[in-house]
């Protein structure tokens, strides 16, 4: 009889003396959250005469579509060693036609920089350069392949804080001297595929907060706010095989604060403004300013313009033209949906609840290409061991000691960084 040796328990890995004062922890922190979720659930039962959502609709319109789905990984951090820092990238695609694929491909890439400037701005490229691989992909989809529909992870921006961050970096990686080339690249390929009207995004790490931004603009206060995000708050509300779409939410309520926009434009563009409102709010808040909800909603319109011109250098209006929906496929929470605006987004709501993992509540061919390009954690330190074993074996290479120097980890205590 062979016996299953079980893993030790993370908990078990740390001193007796940390165990006992993280159990209590735990329990304080239990004791908190039970208090904060009740306040919460309160709140919520007030806010659902507010959020209406529908049966997602049928159809099989569909299943004449060619889907393109594409995703892609890189490294979590660098491999930090004494002369450079390292890591991987990789994006694939695969396409579908009436729920079977029926093509697919992989790309891979490495990102190698000097042992110099900051990790953070790497590990920031390192994550334009997949967003680029990416991108390229999903075009060559378009343009190449045929699709009729492409299906991106993630929203179109939402690499908008990396490029804020590497802008005025130099790199001097794959052909990129500085940070704000790569940023320009990357917009540039993400506009055409928004124009397109044949993309949109599958947004799994929601982060969108516009529900508490409307909260308190309504009510002029935070009394009311259910201080989650709203992906929190809909899979609370929301009963499977529903969807959402702000525009219900926002659509009676007057937004002068807009710019002059189209009357409907407003309305599906307004969960941007809101959310962009909620955090500048609480920042006021937090430093005593007295200005009322409407100022500084004006300051949040604002804020949103010169932030999207710093960061991607271009008009606000041609990245936050584009319709925010959640759509609750199963028991799961659900995912939000990203589309340009004018797209009939019916026909896609069909699609979903028909092909969709129960699972996870999100479209199976997402989970598919997730499962086949997500790179394992050890990986970039294996590629980078690889890189030295070449070394080790070539003739040319006389220097081992240098080459040890090299490859050694920038932190000893920790060579899997």
């Amino acid at each position: 009889m062979v016996v299953e040796e079980r893993p030790t328990p993370d908990w078990m890995k740390i001193p007796t003396v940390l165990q006992h004062k993280f159990f209590k922890q735990a329990q304080e922190e239990a004791e908190r959250c039970k208090h904060r979720l009740k306040e919460r659930f309160e709140r919520l039962n007030n806010l659902r005469e507010y959020i209406k959502s529908e049966p997602l609709p049928d159809g099989d319109q569909w299943r004449k579509w060619r889907v393109a789905v594409i995703d892609g990984s890189n490294s979590p951090a660098t491999s930090e060693r004494l002369g450079s820092r390292f890591g991987v990238y990789c994006a694939g695609y695969m396409i579908f036609e009436d729920n079977q694929p029926v093509e697919h491909g992989f790309e891979a890439d490495e990102f190698v920089q000097d042992q110099m400037g900051s990790q953070d701005v790497a590990e920031k490229a390192l994550s334009m350069l997949r967003i680029l691989l990416e991108r390229k992909i999903a075009l060559e989809c378009l343009e190449e392949k045929k699709a009729d529909l492409v299906l991106i992870d993630g929203s179109f921006f939402g690499f908008r804080a990396d490029a804020h961050r590497i802008n005025d970096e130099l790199l001097d990686v794959k052909g990129y001297h500085r940070g704000k080339d790569l940023t320009i690249d990357v917009r540039d390929k993400t506009l055409k595929l928004l124009k397109s009207d044949r993309a949109v995004g599958i947004i799994k790490r929601s982060r969108m907060s516009a529900i508490d931004g409307w909260l308190i603009s309504r009510y002029g206060d935070e009394n009311h706010c259910i201080h989650s995000n709203d992906k929190f708050i809909l899979s609370l509300i929301m009963p499977p095989s529903h969807w959402f779409s702000y525009e219900w939410l926002f659509k009676p309520t007057a937004i002068e604060h807009l710019d002059g926009d189209k009357v409907r434009e407003q309305w599906s563009i307004a969960h941007h403004y809101y959310n962009t409102f909620r955090s500048i709010y609480r920042y006021k808040l937090s430093k005593g300013d007295p200005s009322s909800p409407g100022r500084i909603f004006d300051d949040a319109a604002q804020s949103l313009k010169r932030v999207i011109k710093k960061s991607l250098d271009i008009d606000h209006l041609q990245v936050i033209r584009t319709s925010r929906y959640f759509v609750k496929c199963s028991e799961m929470p659900p995912f939000e949906l990203e589309t340009p605006l004018d797209v009939d987004v019916k026909p896609l709501l069909s699609y979903f609840k028909a092909f969709h993992n129960p699972a996870t509540g999100l479209p199976w061919p997402i989970d598919l290409v997730d499962e086949n390009v997500t790179l394992p954690a050890g990986f970039t330190k294996e590629f980078v061991e690889e890189i030295e074993a070449e070394l080790i074996r070539d003739p040319e290479v006389q220097d081992k000691i240098g080459l040890q120097a090299h490859f050694a980890p920038l932190n000893p205590q920790k060579p899997d960084e």
